[in-house]
């Protein structure tokens, strides 16, 4: 629950991102919180977004409108063959017709795209064209080859950073500032119900609540809980299956092949269970697993997992990658160990599994730690900045 909080004039706010929930990923999740903590503080908010409409958009304080083209997976096909910072016409034309109408109607004081340099620059640029006094570029990937660079320097009011890894990996010379994304800390608190899929599974249950992507570190964490089973006598390891993601479902389809084939040959296909979660009720998994690792082999935007984690009381293993460097604290709030190295992992995650004084250090360390990456302060600084945005 986000906490009402006094802030200045009310705003119309239009957030622009290329998914919302109900897809399942990090950005998608920041994105509902921001919408929500700022339609809780007064403002008045539509989020324009990817994908079909869906029944109960209208619903609740945040307005939701949903048009195919601006999610990733029509805009990768639109743009099939043009070079990243190229502008593809039609493209732009399409999206120029879905845009205009919607700030047309709403008529906002703020524009807030997010990664508006990712996918392509038509979004961007039609965005910059509709006149809007405020326009803000949300900076949260880097991951991957479609980075539309020479966008970041385009004529944005503002651009928030959510880390300093992707500040320093994607420089702008526009106004800026990093600002750690929030959690609703009192969801992901160590108090509310668990998970009962979770709670039935022989222990000790290890959660990566990540999306089923290579990048995020999945085959290695299969690999090193291979290596771990026989040293803790059983235990299950619980990968995220949810299909509604913006990445390729065809990829995502066929890496759960390549890791089920993999479980099978370490001996481990009866542990590594593939679950289906809502966010709304993830916490619930976070309170239910001993330990929630998250061991990406690129580098990792930030990473809004391991504060989550840290929050609901669940000790973290970790990567040191991207952000992650952030927001874990290595021996204080979790454990860190090197990209790709599923044998660091696995000693790792038995540490904590097997330590009871070192997981009541990182879990009272996380707990600590997570007041850093709170909602309501996020929602409110946010605020300031939409009303007046620093200069450069």
């Amino acid at each position: 629950m986000i906490v009402e909080q006094p802030g200045g004039r009310p705003l119309r706010i239009l957030q622009i991102s290329h998914a919302y929930p109900p897809t399942f990923g990090g950005v998608e999740s920041h994105v509902w919180d921001i919408a929500h903590g700022l339609a809780a503080q007064g403002h008045e908010l539509l989020v324009l977004t990817g994908g079909s409409p869906l029944p109960g958009d209208d619903d609740g304080p945040v307005r939701v409108r949903r048009h195919p083209p601006i999610g990733v997976q029509p805009l990768l096909a639109a743009r099939r063959g043009s070079k990243p910072d190229e502008l593809q016409p039609q493209l732009l034309a399409d999206l120029r017709g879905i845009v205009g109408p919607v700030v047309k109607e709403f008529r906002p004081d703020v524009l807030h795209l997010h990664n508006g340099h990712h996918f392509g620059p038509e979004l961007a640029r039609v965005c910059l064209d509709t006149g809007v006094q405020t326009i803000v570029n949300g900076v949260h990937d880097r991951v991957g080859e479609r980075l539309c660079l020479e966008v970041l320097d385009w004529p944005w009011d503002f651009v928030v950073y959510a880390s300093h890894y992707l500040l320093t990996a994607l420089p702008t010379e526009r106004p800026a500032a990093v600002r750690w994304l929030g959690i609703d800390r009192v969801a992901f608190s160590p108090d509310g119900p668990l998970d009962e899929r979770l709670v039935a599974l022989p222990g000790p249950v290890v959660f990566h609540p990540a999306r089923l992507l290579r990048w995020k570190g999945v085959e290695d964490g299969v690999r090193a809980f291979a290596r771990m089973r026989p040293v803790l006598g059983g235990g299950t390891l619980v990968l995220c299956a949810s299909e509604d993601i913006a990445d390729d479902p065809a990829e995502v389809a066929a890496l759960r092949m390549e890791l089920t084939e993999l479980a099978g040959q370490l001996g481990v296909a009866d542990a590594v269970r593939f679950m289906h979660f809502d966010r709304l009720r993830i916490a619930e998994a976070y309170r239910a697993a001993d330990l929630v690792w998250y061991p990406t082999i690129d580098e990792e935007p930030l990473g809004l997992v391991p504060p989550e984690a840290m929050a609901a009381g669940t000790p973290v293993v970790v990567t040191r990658s991207g952000g992650m460097r952030e927001t874990v604290v290595e021996e204080v709030t979790g454990l860190a160990v090197d990209k790709g190295d599923h044998v660091a992992l696995a000693d790792a995650a038995l540490r904590v599994l097997t330590d009871p004084q070192l997981r009541a250090k990182l879990v009272a360390g996380g707990r600590e730690r997570s007041a850093l990456f709170d909602i309501g302060e996020y929602v409110s600084w946010l605020a300031e900045v939409y009303e007046k945005p620093p200069q450069g």
